[in-house]
């Protein structure tokens, strides 16, 4: 066998040989701090969303006011209380941490009894991952039983609003109102004051009344 013959022997087993094999997945870019890079169509629609955050709040579309609004509470209600109230950035992120566990808290409720999404929305922002698109950063599987699941939601949604009964009802009742329907705030103080008692519920303090006369 000539030294050609060897060329295109050897030629054709390496086109069979990527016949057979299988196509790679596409390995996604990541950025510098580890995070999948994102396309040049979502990084517009990102900042388009940001630009109307500005608008809505009257604020001019600056890049600075658009670092400013991309923080989570500026996509709601409840949340848009919080920042315009004068407040530390500890105090500000332990009532938006008070405002995303009553809607885990109610979501996970809601699907324990087979119910409809009543608050679509707010806790439509706390659909969890597509199992298929999971990383490290993705909670495991919840391979509880159904019973498991409604007892547990049940204590949750009973403990919060035990929490809760530690305001006045007026107060009690707004909170309920504008975060799980993102319904326009009329009691920003009753609000303030019922996510204080979930916040304080949370962190496991002893729990002291915070109602108005």
């Amino acid at each position: 066998m000539g030294k050609g013959d060897r060329r295109s022997k050897a030629k054709g087993l390496q086109q069979d040989i990527a016949v057979k094999m299988p196509a790679l997945e596409p390995v996604p870019r990541k950025q510098p701090n580890g995070r999948v890079r994102r396309d040049i169509e979502d990084r517009n629609k990102a900042t388009e969303n940001l630009k109307a955050r500005c608008r809505q709040m009257g604020l001019e579309i600056t890049k600075a006011n658009m670092r400013e609004v991309r923080a989570p509470w500026w996509g709601c209600a409840a949340g848009r209380v919080i920042a315009n109230e004068t407040m530390g950035e500890k105090d500000r992120a332990d009532l938006w941490g008070a405002i995303c566990e009553m809607r885990k808290i109610t979501a996970a409720y809601d699907s324990a009894l087979g119910a409809p999404n009543r608050h679509p929305a707010c806790l439509r922002l706390l659909t969890p991952p597509d199992e298929m698109h999971a990383d490290a950063s993705t909670a495991p599987t919840d391979d509880r039983t159904d019973e498991e699941k409604l007892r547990q939601a049940t204590t949750a949604w009973t403990r919060m609003h035990g929490w809760l009964s530690y305001t006045d009802n007026a107060a009690r009742s707004e909170a309920l109102r504008v975060v799980l329907d993102d319904g326009g705030p009329v009691d920003r103080l009753g609000l303030l004051s019922a996510l204080r008692c979930v916040r304080d519920g949370m962190k496991g303090k002893r729990l002291a009344y915070r109602g108005r006369a």
